[in-house]
């Protein structure tokens, strides 16, 4: 009786997965929509300098006020995911730079599918820096079926800021994992999806600067086809002036007006570039950019 009572324990345990109810079946694909209700992840860069690294979230306190400030009615999440990151309302993790970028996409991933993708609802993401990193990497896992990754993501729209897809000469600078990750022509660039897409065809939109002296705007706006790295996103967004454009301001600025940019848009490849004086803000483009193509 005991040895019976054992062995269907083992069965359950390796079949239970499997008996779910229809509570449980496989969420469908979200249709897309030209809105501004999803849920935004709000992912930050990495920490240099400090032995143990924090960030603020309330960095984002600018940036989240003039993104609302244009009807967004969804949920916000700060991420967190150094051990001493504050004033973030949602964890990934508690790590140092010695985690790997790939590590950190993962446990992102899992955040998302486990609050939303599970659950039928999609999701959008804006990232500064290394945060972009984390982002494109939480995709590539799920759509290369990694061991250890959930099944799918429903992710609808990603802003990158200042994103070193294509690696920065800076990485060379330091020698933590992250770093080395982000140094041109890395393995983790070279893992990367040249296809970064959820189950929902993401769409990314790329925005650098040509005042940041820390990711240049081929690299953060992918335009060297040759650099590991490289993918052809929805739109390229290049600031060419206006005030408070460097690496670590950029995502901080919130005008209506008094920019100079070009822009790219996959819909309207034939077009080239685009450019525009006196226009909006990074944030505002950022916002912008949670549309769908035809929204630009």
């Amino acid at each position: 009786m005991r040895k019976r009572f054992v062995a269907l324990l083992v069965v359950a345990a390796l079949v239970g997965p499997l008996a779910a109810g229809p509570a449980q079946a496989a969420a469908s694909v979200p249709k897309r929509d030209n809105g501004l209700n999803e849920a935004v992840y709000w992912v930050h860069g990495i920490q240099i300098g400090e032995e143990v690294p924090a960030t603020d979230c309330r960095q984002w306190d600018a940036a989240i006020k003039r993104y609302r400030g244009g009807s967004y009615t969804g949920t916000v999440r700060t991420v967190a995911y150094y051990q001493d990151d504050k004033n973030c309302n949602t964890r990934i993790a508690s790590v140092s730079q010695t985690t790997s970028i790939k590590e950190l996409g993962r446990q992102l991933a899992w955040d998302i599918y486990r609050r939303y993708t599970k659950n039928g609802k999609s999701v959008d993401a804006v990232g500064h820096s290394m945060g972009g990193l984390i982002i494109r990497a939480a995709i590539t896992g799920v759509q290369k079926k990694e061991a250890g990754w959930p099944p799918k993501l429903f992710v609808e729209d990603v802003v990158t800021i200042s994103t070193p897809h294509s690696g920065t000469l800076v990485a060379k600078g330091c020698g933590f994992t992250q770093c080395k990750e982000m140094r041109i022509d890395s393995s983790f660039l070279k893992w990367l999806s040249k296809t970064p897409y959820s189950a929902q065809r993401t769409d990314w939109t790329l925005i650098g600067s040509t005042k940041d002296l820390i990711v240049p705007a081929w690299s953060s706006t992918v335009t060297d086809s040759k650099k590991a790295g490289y993918f052809t996103p929805g739109h390229r967004v290049v600031f060419t002036a206006g005030k408070g454009l460097d690496h670590s301001g950029i995502y901080t600025q919130t005008a209506n007006s008094g920019y100079e940019l070009k822009y790219w848009n996959a819909p309207q490849a034939s077009q080239g570039w685009i450019k525009k004086t006196d226009w909006v803000s990074p944030v505002v483009m950022a916002r912008n950019g949670n549309f769908y193509f035809s929204k630009w």
